[in-house]
């Protein structure tokens, strides 16, 4: 006889039906389609409120940090989350957006760090750095991670730039001429709102927002935007780790280096 064992699951009516609901086993038709009504009833407010929440995450941006609509969506996303995981099986969506929202959530809690408000996060705005130069008062206090490269402090960018916890990313950005990418496709995208057949298609961040090591890419963001993580060699080293933490297998150095078949 063989020592491995089947796992007994529940199917996924059975996971959705409450005591009393669950119409696994009811030969009746009649019986089993009243059943599967109350349950469907039962959802509705919570699918209605989940279609809520990702309507509004897609409008979800880190450039009004200040705005009480921010705070407020901040409330309401973190309540709807704490619903679904109380509920106890979070689809493949929800954890996606989940993962949407706390990277764009980070740079929220970043930009909020580095006193930056919606006029100063407004498209045509420009960073103060090349300005004004390093704002003691704001930027001592600030992480190594968000410290002001010399390019930073040189080349005229938006402040968006200023609120990513890589310095080679940073760089790298700054270094490309803003007329050769779309700079708000390349936000969304690496806020994990790019288009993927499995997946998510952007950055992950899974510790403080300003921690280097909780941050890890994707392969689909890796693809389509080599030019933004190249040379980033400890992103690198930070996404294998988690990667390896989900069993899975670690990123070749190709896709920091231009060379994705390595």
């Amino acid at each position: 006889m063989s020592s491995g064992q089947i796992p007994l699951e529940l199917m996924p009516q059975q996971a959705r039906a409450g005591p009393g609901h669950d119409w696994t086993g009811v030969s009746d038709r009649k019986t089993r389609k009243r059943m599967q009504d109350r349950i469907n009833q039962r959802l509705k407010p919570i699918q209605s409120s989940s279609q809520s929440s990702m309507s509004m995450l897609k409008s979800f941006t880190a450039c009004k940090p200040d705005c009480d609509e921010t705070a407020q969506f901040i409330s309401q996303f973190s309540a709807w989350a704490h619903r679904e995981y109380l509920r106890g099986f979070p689809e493949a969506d929800t954890l996606l957006n989940l993962i949407q929202f706390n990277t764009t959530r980070a740079l929220v809690l970043i930009a909020k760090s580095m006193d930056l408000r919606q006029e100063t996060m407004a498209p045509g705005a420009r960073s103060r750095l090349p300005i004004a130069g390093i704002d003691t008062v704001i930027f001592d206090s600030l992480p190594p991670s968000l410290q002001p490269t010399n390019l930073q402090l040189i080349v005229s960018h938006h402040p968006w730039v200023d609120i990513i916890p890589i310095a080679g990313i940073r760089d790298n950005i700054l270094l490309r001429d803003e007329a050769l990418y779309d700079k708000a496709e390349l936000c969304r995208d690496l806020r994990g709102f790019q288009q993927v057949v499995h997946g998510h298609g952007g950055m992950k961040t899974w510790k403080d927002p300003w921690d280097p090591d909780g941050w890890e890419f994707t392969e689909a963001f890796a693809i389509k935007w080599p030019w933004v993580i190249r040379g980033c060699h400890e992103l690198l080293e930070s996404t294998n780790n988690w990667r390896r933490m989900r069993n899975e297998a670690p990123l070749g150095s190709g896709f920091i280096f231009g060379e994705l078949d390595t």
